[in-house]
């Protein structure tokens, strides 16, 4: 065995200079640090939308037939609500109603010259009395729901857009004065900067033209079913979408968060956005690493050539070259993981984006790391096998 494969020059190649190493660890760690961003960013794409869908406490869903998103309303007549009770294994069915466009949100409390433009807010209405959410911040204030005009703030609301987040202020909200009572926590998506929880009688007079229209409240958006507890939920299923008319759709959970996903991943532009933008970062980071390691190579080509005059083989330099590579990704996927944890936290705090480091990500980004050094480990190899001693010591 030649006495050079004992050594481990791969890690002296890399550790020799310590300010070189760290250069070379950081720009590693900033390629990482992309790939990770990139793919929070998409995760939250899917993620986010469906926090409310998540929160909902029922096992079936009701909209309507023209329905493909909660981001665009397309309401359905609930007298379907009512068809739908009356199906074996069905417990109850609540109407749920969603408003963007028309909920304007203004902060009264700074002087009308330095107030923001009115900000739309996605609103969330239902019968206090009917267990709709999941949510004991909104099962605790379900009473002072019931007084009109009061409603509540999400707290993961973006403060840029609506001002103070905190109970007991008085806020604009489609022309109106309404109290926020409490505040409750379900997070931002990319299409809604915040959310607010009213009861459908603070609802219907905000929105519906009168003092409590009831024609607004006959058009819901989203029927939340809840089922016995001995109930089939596949077999409910089927059964409520044999009762129905065709102008509505029944789906279980899983299914409703499979097609909001889809929605937002598949559909929108931020979609292929963030998707291309993985890719690029992939690009990116594989020329960083590239310039680390064809760097490397080329400060320690007389050395390379030294051995290749000894007899070492191609394939042996190659496995230097390439075990360097495997290191750098090591040491670099380490810092680079670290600086993501903290974006993530960082914008699950403040706007409460969905963004989790969960183990397939991690084992996914590690994978990336790894193909991006060693594919830049192997177009940096071409310089060692071409170059011959004689040329280098000429």
């Amino acid at each position: 065995m030649p006495m050079f494969a004992r050594v481990p020059l791969p890690w002296l190649n890399l550790t020799h200079d310590k300010l070189r190493l760290v250069a070379r660890v950081l720009g590693t760690s900033f390629a990482v640090f992309l790939l990770f961003a990139e793919l929070g960013f998409w995760d939250a794409l899917r993620e986010a939308p469906v926090q409310l869908i998540r929160q909902f406490n029922g096992q079936l869903f009701l909209v309507s037939q023209a329905h493909y998103t909660l981001v665009i309303k397309e309401p359905f007549s609930r007298s379907r609500l009512t068809q739908a009770r009356a199906v074996a294994g069905v417990q109850a069915a609540f109407p749920v109603y969603l408003e963007h466009a028309a909920a304007l949100w203004k902060d009264t409390s700074v002087p009308e010259k330095d107030r923001n433009a009115s900000q739309p807010i996605r609103v969330i209405a239902f019968d206090p009395d009917q267990l709709v959410l999941n949510n004991a911040e909104v099962h605790s204030c379900r009473a002072v729901l019931k007084v009109p005009f009061n409603v509540l703030l999400d707290r993961k609301s973006k403060k840029q857009s609506y001002g103070a987040i905190q109970e007991g202020i008085d806020r604009e909200l489609a022309g109106r004065t309404v109290h926020v009572a409490g505040l409750f926590t379900l997070g931002a998506d990319f299409a809604n900067d915040g959310n607010v929880v009213m009861s459908t009688e603070t609802y219907a007079r905000l929105f519906g033209g009168g003092p409590a229209p009831k024609s607004i409240l006959d058009w819901p958006d989203v029927g939340v079913i809840q089922l016995a507890a001995n109930a089939d939920v596949p077999a409910v299923c089927q059964t409520l979408r044999r009762a129905l008319p065709e102008d509505v759709r029944v789906f279980t959970k899983d299914e409703f968060i499979k097609r909001e996903k889809a929605y937002w991943s598949e559909t929108t532009p931020m979609g292929f956005i963030f998707f291309l933008g993985l890719c690029v970062d992939f690009i990116v980071g594989a020329v960083i690493c590239y310039q680390i390691i064809a760097t490397d190579v080329a400060e320690h080509l007389p050395q390379f050539a030294t051995l290749k005059a000894m007899g070492h083989t191609d394939a042996f330099l190659s496995s230097v070259v390439l075990r360097e590579a495997l290191w750098l990704a090591v040491l670099g996927f380490v810092p680079g993981l670290g600086l993501s944890w903290l974006l993530y936290q960082a914008l699950n705090r403040q706007i409460g984006l969905p963004m989790q480091l969960t183990l397939i990500n991690v084992l996914l980004v590690f994978s990336l790391t790894i193909l991006m050094c060693v594919t830049s480990g192997l177009f940096a190899l071409r310089k060692v096998r071409t170059t011959a001693p004689a040329e280098v010591f000429a």
